[in-house]
C-alpha cells in the first residue's frame, strides 16, 4: 500500500529523524549468506491474460487502447456477468478525487483536472456485449456475457477505449517531471467467497484488490520519453520520432508505467534480478541503486527468494511518499535531497517489502489493509536492522512505541473507510500494526517467526489470502496469534 509522507505526517516522523541523527556512524554493507536460485515464474494456466495495444498521445495525454482478457471462471458457480474496475473514472469529478481535502492543491498545483476512461465498445468474436457504468464514482464497468460461464471455462472479450490521463500528482497523472500511468486499464474485480468486490477508488490507503495474471502490452510513445514498466521489455523499435515497446508480464496482478524525458537509468542486477532506478536527481542515483538492491537481497533472505527477473525504482511527480506496484515501485521525487535521505531509504524499502506482501501475495486491502501494510511496515524495521544492526531495529521500535503512546490509538483491524483522515489511518496501520507483528516475533522467538513468514510466503505465493487464512497457519503451529495481538484490537 501507499506509504504517506506527505508533510503533515513528516512532521510526525521527526523523532525517527532524531534517532538517526543518533545513530550515525559508518554503516557495513549487508551480505546474503543463504542466497538461493531466483524462482522461474511460469505461465500459469487457470491466469488471466490480458493483451494490451497501447498509443499514448502526448499532446492530449491520452491513451488509445485496444485490450483482450481471457478471462477464466476460478469461481464454484456460474457467471452470466463480469465487473471490471476502471479506476479512471474516479478522476472524472473533484468530488470523486481520491485525496483528501487539504491535499488536493497537493495533488492538482494546477487545479482540478479532470482523468476518465471512455469505453468504446466490449466485444466477444466480434458480437456486442451489452455493459453498464456503475459504482459510486462510475468506476465499475459491469459486462452482461449474454450466456453462463460454467467453472473451469474461459471467455475471450473485447474492448476499445480511451483514458485521458489528469494533471495530477498522485499515483494516476502526469506533473512537471513523469506521467504516472497506474490503475489505468479495465481490470477485472475479484471474485471470492463474498461475491463480486466492487469498492471504489477510496482516499485513505489503496483501493486495489487483483487476482495474478499474465500481461501482453504493446506500447507507442515519443522517441524522447524514457520507459520504467512492470515485467519485461521484450522488443523496441524506434524511427526518429516513436518508439514501440513489447513488454510481458507474467504473475502480476497489475501492469504501470511511467514515463519521463529527464530520467537517468543506473542499472545493477542481484543475482538473477535485474534492478534498475529511474533519476531525477544524478547525484543520489548510486545511493538509491543500492537500497534497492539491498533491499531484494535482505527480504529475499529473510522472507523467501524475489520471484522476478527485474525490479525498478523510479522517481515520480508524486506528492504523498511511495508506491508500489508489481516489479515496480514510485517515490516522491522530492525525497531525493541529502536532507531527505533517511526518508527516502525508508520508503524505497517499505515500498520494495510490499513486493512480497502485496505483489506475490496479495489481499483485499480496503476491508483488511493492516494484513499487508502492518507486515510491510515491520519488515521495513527489519531492513534497518538487518543492514545496519539490531540497536538501529530497536530505536525504531521504540519510537513507535512513543508515537502510538502519545496518539489516541485505535484498533488496526479496521477498514480503510473506517479511519478518520491518513494520520489516523497510518499511526494505527503502519505503526501499531508494526508492533503487533513485533510483540509476535516477541513472543514466538526468532526461528519460529521467520520461518512462519517463510510458510506463509511459499505457501500463498500469487494468490489471494484473507487475516483468517494468516491467523490459521500460526495456529496451527500451536501459536494462539489472538491472543498476542489482542492489545492491538
Amino acid at each position: 500500500m501507499i506509504i504517506n509522507f506527505t508533510k503533515k505526517v513528516r512532521i510526525l516522523t521527526g523523532m525517527i529523524l532524531t534517532l538517526l541523527i543518533v545513530i550515525g556512524g559508518g554503516v557495513y554493507v549487508y551480505h546474503n549468506k543463504n542466497s538461493v536460485q531466483t524462482l522461474n515464474v511460469e505461465e500459469g494456466k487457470n491466469l488471466n491474460k490480458y493483451i494490451i495495444d497501447v498509443i499514448f498521445d502526448e499532446e492530449s495525454k491520452r491513451l488509445m487502447c485496444n485490450q483482450n482478457i481471457e478471462y477464466v471462471n476460478n469461481t464454484n458457480i456460474a457467471l452470466d456477468k463480469i465487473y471490471f474496475h476502471i479506476y479512471p473514472n474516479a478522476f472524472s469529478k473533484e468530488e470523486f478525487a481520491p485525496f483528501e481535502k487539504d491535499e488536493m492543491n497537493q495533488a492538482y498545483p494546477n487545479g482540478f483536472n479532470e482523468g476518465y476512461i471512455d469505453i468504446k465498445n466490449v466485444l466477444n468474436n466480434n458480437n456486442k456485449l451489452e455493459y453498464e457504468i456503475t459504482g459510486e464514482k462510475n468506476d465499475v464497468l459491469e459486462v452482461n456475457i449474454g450466456r453462463q460461464l460454467k467453472p473451469g471455462e474461459k471467455i475471450s472479450i473485447d474492448m476499445k477505449y480511451n483514458v485521458k490521463i489528469p494533471n495530477s500528482e498522485g499515483r494516476f497523472g502526469y506533473g512537471e517531471n513523469t506521467i504516472n500511468v497506474t490503475n489505468w486499464f479495465p481490470i477485472v474485480c475479484v471474485h471470492d467467497d463474498r461475491g463480486w468486490n466492487l469498492k471504489s477508488y477510496e482516499t485513505l490507503g489503496d483501493p486495489f484488490y487483483s487476482e495474478t495474471s499474465n500481461f501482453y502490452v504493446k506500447l507507442l510513445i515519443p522517441k524522447k520519453y524514457k520507459l520504467g514498466c512492470t515485467g519485461n521489455i521484450i522488443s523496441e523499435k524506434s524511427d526518429s520520432e516513436k518508439v514501440f515497446y513489447e513488454i510481458q508480464a507474467k504473475k502480476v496482478r497489475d501492469f504501470a508505467f511511467v514515463l519521463s524525458d529527464k530520467f537517468k537509468i543506473k542499472k545493477d542486477t542481484y543475482k538473477d534480478v535485474n534492478i534498475n532506478t529511474y533519476n531525477l536527481n544524478e547525484t543520489l542515483s548510486t545511493e538509491v541503486t543500492k537500497i534497492a538492491k539491498d533491499s531484494i537481497r535482505i527480504f529475499s533472505d529473510l522472507f523467501g527468494e524475489y520471484p522476478y527477473d527485474t525490479y525498478s525504482v523510479i522517481a515520480s511527480d508524486f506528492f504523498i511518499g511511495g508506491m508500489e506496484y508489481p516489479t515496480l515501485v514510485m517515490i516522491d521525487q522530492s525525497l531525493y535531497n541529502e536532507k531527505d535521505k533517511f526518508l527516502l531509504e525508508y520508503v524505497i524499502a517499505h515500498e520494495t517489502a510490499h513486493q512480497w506482501w502485496y505483489s506475490v501475495i496479495g489481499n483485499d486491502e480496503i476491508s483488511e489493509p493492516w494484513l499487508d501494510e502492518a507486515l510491510t511496515e515491520y519488515s521495513t524495521v527489519l531492513y534497518f536492522e538487518e543492514k545496519y544492526g539490531k540497536e538501529v531495529g530497536s530505536k525504531l521500535i521504540k519510537t513507535m512505541e512513543i508515537q502510538t503512546r502519545n496518539y489516541s490509538s485505535e484498533d488496526i483491524f479496521k477498514s480503510t473507510t473506517q479511519y478518520k483522515n491518513s494520520i489516523d489511518y497510518s499511526l494505527n496501520v503502519y505503526t501499531k500494526g508494526a508492533l503487533a507483528f513485533n510483540e509476535v516475533r516477541n513472543k514466538v522467538g526468532d526461528e519460529v517467526f521467520f520461518e512462519t513468514l517463510k510458510e506463509y510466503y511459499n505457501t500463498y505465493m500469487f494468490q489471494n489470502v484473507n487475516g483468517a487464512k494468516f491467523v490459521d497457519l500460526w495456529n496451527k503451529k500451536g501459536i494462539d496469534i489472538d491472543k498476542i495481538i489482542s492489545e492491538y484490537k
